[in-house]
């Protein structure tokens, strides 16, 4: 076993007695070269399939049952290479990316940036407010009476 250099970050090590999970996973799929040769052996098994048997039955259907194997076989290759030319988890990556803009976009960070930072709020809390002093209750009436808790006020 022996590193290659295209090989991910994580240090994977390749086998070279076969193909690997790397070489023919999904995260190879975008590869024109493999998609043309893909396309090129299968595509004679579909045409004839298609010439013998007219048009083919969908996957998993009634019709697709009761078809002979060659059928059969030509609608697995129509959903195969479906599947290499749409590869559903770089879709759902794709996705999760447009929606983490779209999400970025609605935010507003302006005002984000206005709100105290969790030091400056830490700080305010440790702080003795305006309440925090000794209560003069004889200021507290005259407050209610007379709306101003001075002395003298009338």
């Amino acid at each position: 076993m022996e590193q290659r250099p295209d090989d991910d970050c994580r240090g994977a090590v390749a086998d070279r007695r076969g193909p690997s999970a790397e070489t023919t996973g999904p995260r190879r799929l975008d590869d024109p070269e493999l998609l043309a040769e893909v396309g090129r052996v299968v595509a004679p098994a579909i045409a004839a399939a298609r010439r013998e048997h007219g048009r083919l039955a969908g996957v998993a259907t009634a019709e697709w049952w009761a078809a002979s194997d060659d059928v059969k076989l030509a609608g697995v290759l129509v959903l195969g290479m479906a599947w290499c030319v749409h590869d559903p988890e770089r879709a759902v990556r794709q996705r999760l990316r447009e929606m983490s803009y779209n999400l970025s976009e609605a935010h507003d960070w302006v005002a984000a940036s206005r709100r105290p930072s969790h030091a400056t709020l830490e700080t305010i809390r440790t702080e003795p407010g305006p309440v925090a002093g000794s209560f003069d209750a004889v200021a507290a009436a005259r407050w209610v009476a007379t709306g101003d808790s001075r002395e003298g006020a009338a």
